[in-house]
């Protein structure tokens, strides 16, 4: 069941589009990962033990979990924080699904490795041949025309050049490996010379695509995994030598060719420069996960702003992972990270030359270089940092462990009646049943039976309890919002009798600021924002100590363009009562729309440790990241 619901997993994910804030391919990426880990929990119990490979892999990656985890608990921003908390925990459970969701049978293995790496392939290809075709634009095929979007830099499903690029060397070294492990089969028949002639011509398409990419890091990543593979494969040394200068001369050849590209500015370098200035503002233990975005300008060299004056279009990356990892994580994180790729590739070599003699050895060195490749891009490039990318970095580490035959096995005995609490038990915590104090009921967060009403409804909702509406919350936040009404939208059933009784009431109580308030609210609804701002400003006349009026009237003077205005009213608001969400939330705001990224995330932080379902801070957060 496992290798199944993975090998769907790695089929869909290339096929759905990657979009900003509600990224359905993500989305699919951390369900699969959801159902394979309940998966594996339930196969976990039915069995009676737990069995983990021995891999040198697994203490480093628990260490830098246990770091990362430390560094989150002690962030003064946990909402910035906790997306690399949860990069670092998708990572972690790839690696050990993928390298322990293989048994210990040979030959069972293999068809099942097989047949994920068939799935793997299929859903990349096709991803591939998408972004091959955007180079083109609509094909004429026999009168039928099929409509592409064309695009300078091919990005296919994955919204951007760059993600689509890291793919493709994640992805070209493994297609490689399995069409010449399929070349070891001598037996003749049409369908074997047909898969083998198919993928060698899906090779060379995705050599042309990532050429199409126009991504200098991911040219050089893939270069260098193309040199590896032949140096691995390659036994004798004159050989050996014979094909690597012939690589490099082509190298160097396409290099001349694309000249145009590689002098393209992007001012790496300044930001390079300027990253280790931040770094060495915390040099041990780093300015915290995630937080460059929010700590860099404030670093950003003059040099560096006359190129990127930084504004809202901020800089996001250090557009190296290891400078950015080291500034984030200092050197206490940077050096378990180190200790992670040594431990890998010592590892990986290990294995490759264990089995250099078996049929399986072309799969090992294409999962390996798919690794280096990968690595080698992030020099040039914080792909690793996005957890698309990161997902299949790690996903290749498990499977190329997955060769591992030793495990650590601890039996244990359950009798009937705990193993089906324990499933039970299981199924609330992963939330495929939840509950809440309206009371309702929730079934994989799609149906919801609210007891009081005796109502079902279905539709998809991040409600109940467990870790599927947590997945889920971020994602569908953006739905949820799109729901909300504008409150200038709303409208008063009946205003001009609702302002005409109010009217008389300022008549009779001039002094009253309740009544300047509700006065303003409805020229505020009627759009009429000059009276609604003499009457806020009224009522605060009268009190001054009013939170929520100081909150509304910064609404109105965003809405008549004096940003200046609203963002002193929110201070004002927050002055008289911190615990006021709503000012907290529109500061945030209006701090991230002038640039203030720091600043602005400490206010949605606030929010979220309120509220941690508020879906405007969740996606104003995604929208300061993306």
């Amino acid at each position: 069941m496992l290798p199944l619901i993975l090998s769907l997993t790695l089929f869909l994910a290339p096929i759905f589009p990657d979009v900003q804030i509600t990224r359905p391919k993500l989305l699919t990426i951390e369900l699969g990962l959801f159902a394979l880990l309940l998966a594996w929990l339930l196969r976990t119990i039915q069995q009676q033990k737990i069995e983990i490979r021995k891999t040198n892999l697994n203490i480093p990656i628990i260490a830098y979990i246990v770091y990362i985890f430390i560094a989150y608990t002690l962030s003064e921003n946990k909402s910035i924080a906790f997306n690399e908390f949860k990069r670092m925990i998708i990572c972690s459970s790839i690696y050990f699904l993928a390298c322990n969701i293989l048994g210990k049978d040979y030959g069972i293995n293999k068809t099942l490795r097989n047949t994920i790496l068939s799935s793997l392939i299929a859903g990349s290809s096709i991803a591939m041949l998408y972004g091959f075709l955007q180079h083109f634009g609509d094909i004429h095929f026999f009168g039928l025309v099929f409509s592409v979007p064309q695009m300078g830099r091919v990005a296919s499903t994955f919204g951007n050049p760059i993600f689509f690029a890291v793919h493709l060397v994640f992805f070209l070294p493994v297609l490689l490996g399995f069409i010449l492990y399929l070349n070891q089969n001598k037996k003749r028949s049409f369908f074997m010379f047909a898969c083998k002639f198919l993928l060698a011509a899906l090779f060379i398409t995705g050599l042309f695509t990532l050429y199409y990419t126009q991504t200098r890091a991911a040219w050089i990543g893939f270069f260098i995994s193309i040199l590896l593979f032949i140096i691995l494969m390659i036994k004798s040394p004159k050989f050996k030598i014979t094909f690597v200068s012939i690589i490099v001369f082509f190298g160097v050849i396409f290099a001349i060719l694309t000249h145009d590209v590689w002098l393209r500015q992007q001012a790496h370098l300044l930001i390079w420069r300027d990253t280790l200035t931040m770094w060495m503002h915390s040099p041990i233990f780093g300015t915290g996960p995630g937080t460059f975005h929010i700590d860099f300008p404030k670093f950003a060299s003059q040099d560096l702003l006359a190129i990127w004056p930084q504004s809202q279009r901020i800089i996001n990356d250090a557009h190296n992972e290891y400078v950015q990892l080291l500034a984030e994580t200092g050197i206490a994180g940077f050096g378990i990270f180190v200790w992670m790729l040594f431990s890998f590739f010592k590892a990986g070599l290990k294995t490759f030359n264990q089995n250099r003699n078996s049929s399986e050895a072309y799969i090992i060195a294409g999962l390996l270089c798919s690794a280096a490749g990968v690595l080698v891009q992030n020099i040039g490039s914080v792909d690793m940092r996005f957890i698309i990318s990161a997902f299949y970095l790690f996903l290749v580490i498990g499977l190329l462990y997955s060769f591992e035959n030793s495990a650590y096995i601890v039996p244990f005995k359950l009798k009937k009646n705990t193993k089906i609490t324990l499933v039970v038990l299981s199924l609330f915590v992963f939330g495929i049943i939840g509950v809440d104090k309206k009371p309702k009921i929730h079934f994989i967060s799609l149906f919801h039976y609210d007891f009081s009403a005796n109502k079902l409804d279905i539709q998809p909702l991040p409600d109940g309890t467990g870790l599927l509406p947590l997945i889920l919350r971020p994602y569908l936040a953006q739905k949820l919002l799109a729901r909300e009404t504008d409150f200038f939208d709303e409208k008063v059933l009946e205003p001009l009798k609702t302002l005409d009784e109010l009217l008389e009431l300022q008549k009779k109580y001039p002094n009253e600021a309740k009544i300047y308030e509700k006065l303003a609210w409805i020229y505020s609804k009627e759009r009429n924002f000059p009276k609604a701002i003499e009457c806020y400003q009224r009522a605060l006349q009268i009190n001054p100590n009013l939170p929520g009026v100081y909150n509304n009237l910064g609404n109105v003077f965003f809405y008549v363009n004096n940003r200046k205005g609203s963002i002193e009213c929110y201070k004002k608001s927050i002055e008289i009562n911190n615990e006021q969400i709503d000012a907290h939330l529109n500061l945030g705001i209006l701090l991230y729309l002038d640039g203030q990224l720091q600043d602005s995330a400490k206010h949605f932080d606030f929010v979220l440790r309120k509220d941690p379902g508020n879906e405007k801070a969740i996606v104003y957060l995604k929208r300061m990241r993306e």
